[in-house]
């Protein structure tokens, strides 16, 4: 298991992170994913949001996930976490939505968000010995989201310096007492420069043992099941675990070794207003 100090320091500028990093796509219903925020940041914290109003929180969380690569343990990290919600802006996470659009169960929002954890170090693991370092980006594109009772669909389609990616997500929740369980499943869909970058290997890094790979575009499918445990109407904790299945265009390469990849997370929410 591999606890990454190193980026606490990145943690604690930005003050928050997505709670689940194993998945890129959110819903907008309550009880989404945090590692996807949207547009009502009650959603993704386990409480009633109002239409109109404005609130804000804070949190702390543990999370866990697997990556492909070969060779690289699982990733432990904590996780601040901050979100506010107004009628035309939200911020959760590492993103921010100027809601452009709002009605009969929709939102529209131009996005941006920073991947904090995506890319690797090459001391990470032995298979990136003498390979460029690959870091994170800055994203941002239109997100759409529609949410009907219990049930929710989410879409959004991103363009950066390292490539594009779209997400679609799917999920229904069910309330028990002051349990709330929401399984979901999401669909992203990555361009051959985003593969690429993040999963090719240059000629200037190819060995014997690392051939040469150029990324080709693919789509990964992740399925999961949130629980959330409403404390009060200010307080909850939450818990979210989940599978991600890696596209051939990423399993292909010589630097990954898994085609699935597990993830979870547990935190404490507090609500201010």
């Amino acid at each position: 298991m591999r606890f990454q100090r190193n980026r606490t320091t990145y943690l604690a500028l930005l003050g928050a992170l997505p709670w689940l990093p194993i998945v890129h796509a959110q819903s907008t219903t309550e009880g989404t994913s945090p590692s996807n925020a949207q547009a009502l940041p009650s959603t993704a914290t386990g409480f009633d949001g109002q239409e109109g109003t404005s609130y804000w929180g804070l949190g702390i969380g543990i999370a866990a996930h697997g990556l492909p690569y070969k060779g690289f343990g699982t990733r432990v990290s904590p996780v601040p976490y901050a979100f506010y919600d107004s009628r035309w802006v939200s911020f959760i996470g590492t993103a921010l939505d100027l809601k452009a659009w709002q009605g009969d169960g929709f939102t529209f929002s131009l996005r941006t968000k920073f991947s904090l954890f995506d890319g690797y170090s090459h001391s990470d693991a032995t298979i990136f010995h003498g390979m460029a370092d690959r870091n994170g980006a800055l994203w941002y594109g239109p997100h759409v989201g529609w949410h009907y009772g219990q049930f929710s669909i989410s879409a959004e389609y991103l363009f950066s310096s390292r490539g594009q990616q779209g997400a679609l997500s799917l999920e229904r929740g069910f309330d028990v007492g002051r349990w709330r369980i929401a399984p979901h499943v999401g669909f992203q869909y990555l361009n051959r420069k985003d593969v690429d970058y993040y999963y090719g290997v240059r000629p200037s890094e190819a060995t014997s043992t690392r051939p040469v790979y150029d990324g080709k575009s693919t789509v990964n499918v992740t399925a999961g099941v949130s629980a959330t445990w409403r404390l009060d109407a200010r307080q909850s904790i939450r818990g979210d675990i989940g599978v991600t299945r890696f596209g051939t265009g990423i399993t292909d390469s010589p630097l990954v070794g898994k085609k699935t990849a597990p993830g979870i997370v547990v935190g404490y929410v507090y609500r201010f207003k």
